[in-house]
């Protein structure tokens, strides 16, 4: 075996050491969640790219119990379909479960340095991403006057709530 090898064989070994101790470590502080909460919102937007992650945030977690907040009531709705896929997004992050709850969205902010208020409401115009699933979730609405009444709520919804 030559030298570079036990080394990183060393390397290696102590790694895993460290990162297990780190792992007890915050868990025998009661911070393991915590920690995790806060990875996955400063990760959420590149795990889940818009326009689903400009109407849902996640708020806290809890044994494996992700919570999560959504904007509107039809997101709500739609993302009971998407329930699993995210689990399995989310795997690497311990995450067995998602409880979606309305509620509102935050986003972090560009901080100045020593800032502790990480987060401020999103607000955006509406996207073409954002009146394409719109137009996906009313297409099966036969009657044209709900159809547009309830394209109108979900289109002023997004608009307000970003």
């Amino acid at each position: 075996m030559s030298l570079v090898t036990v080394f990183r064989l060393v390397t290696l070994r102590y790694m895993e050491t460290s990162g297990s101790i780190l792992a007890s470590l915050l868990k025998d502080l009661g911070i393991e969640d915590r920690v995790r909460l806060d990875s996955l919102q400063r990760e959420w937007t590149t795990l889940f790219p818009a326009p689903l992650s400009l109407h849902t945030c996640p708020v806290d977690i809890k044994n494996g119990e992700l919570a999560v907040n959504v904007d509107s009531p039809a997101w709500l709705q739609q993302l009971k379909f998407f329930k699993q896929d995210m689990i399995k997004k989310l795997r690497g992050h311990q995450v067995t479960e998602i409880r979606f709850k309305h509620g509102r969205i935050f986003k972090p902010r560009q901080n100045a340095p020593g800032d502790k208020d990480a987060a401020v409401q999103t607000t955006k115009k509406i996207q073409d991403s954002d009146i394409a699933w719109i137009d996906r979730t009313i297409s099966d609405i036969q009657d044209p006057e709900l159809k547009e009444a309830l394209r109108k709520a979900i289109t002023k919804t997004v608009m307000r709530n970003g």
